[in-house]
């Protein structure tokens, strides 16, 4: 398939997604439409050739296993002597969902996101898969090689190296880092609801009755594990 007649068939001048993409990579693309459909979100997308329609979820794909080689790449690079299985579950830590949600929350996807949803509540999941498609669409633009410098200098500004060897329980972590300060910790459900046979939970951090983080999941440990890795991040801060 010709990539860049499917994707590019009119040109585009959108100003907001430009920008976005220069302060975000260092540069201005001449066309829009691939980082524009990045952020498209299926719920508000069109049908177009095929039954195919134009929301993200294609560049998602792309993007997803673009993002994998790249960190696949830089671990076998740095981490010369260790076995494939050890490599495996540090990449794992690096691209499981939650971290790539938090991410998408951190470069701002979250604001450039199009979406319809009606009165349902927008979940992390779908930030986080806008960043793949985003991944997609610098992949088709600019190619491997610059993709590879600009995704490793994100993810090294976000703490890669760290991320490789964290245990992820964040919870616990946070527990010990209230012990040893003497703060107390509270974890709040917000909402819960079912959606479609699934549990949903919103829940809340509160910090010396300061709320410190917030979370979203499929269960209660998803969503404390969320709220706790946001508190921890601006405890850091």
């Amino acid at each position: 398939m010709n990539w860049k007649f499917f994707f590019f068939r009119k040109s585009t001048g959108n100003e907001a997604v430009a920008n976005y993409v220069q302060a975000t990579f260092g540069y201005k693309p001449k066309s829009t439409l691939l980082y524009e459909q990045s952020f498209r979100h299926s719920s508000a997308a069109q049908k177009i050739k095929g039954g195919l329609k134009d929301s993200n979820e294609r560049l998602e794909f792309l993007g997803d296993s673009v993002l994998d080689s790249i960190v696949a790449h830089y671990l076998y690079e740095k981490y010369k002597h260790l076995p494939e299985g050890e490599l495996t579950k540090m990449k794992s830590k690096v691209v499981r969902r939650e971290n790539l949600n938090m991410l998408g929350y951190d470069m701002g996807i979250d604001r450039m996101l199009k979406l319809n949803l009606g009165r349902q509540e927008m979940h992390d999941s779908i930030v986080g898969n806008a960043l793949e498609a985003l991944i997609g669409a610098l992949y088709i633009d600019k190619g491997y090689d610059f993709t590879l410098k600009i995704v490793l200098d994100i993810l090294k500004k976000h703490g890669l190296d760290s991320t490789v060897h964290d245990d992820v329980d964040y919870k616990s972590k946070l527990h010990e880092w209230g012990q040893k300060h003497r703060k107390s910790l509270q974890f709040q459900v917000i909402d819960h609801r079912n959606e479609g046979g699934s549990s949903f939970y919103h829940i809340q951090l509160l910090v010396d009755g300061e709320v410190m983080g917030t979370g979203e999941g499929n269960s209660k440990k998803v969503a404390e594990q969320k709220c706790a890795a946001m508190a921890l991040a601006r405890l850091k801060n």
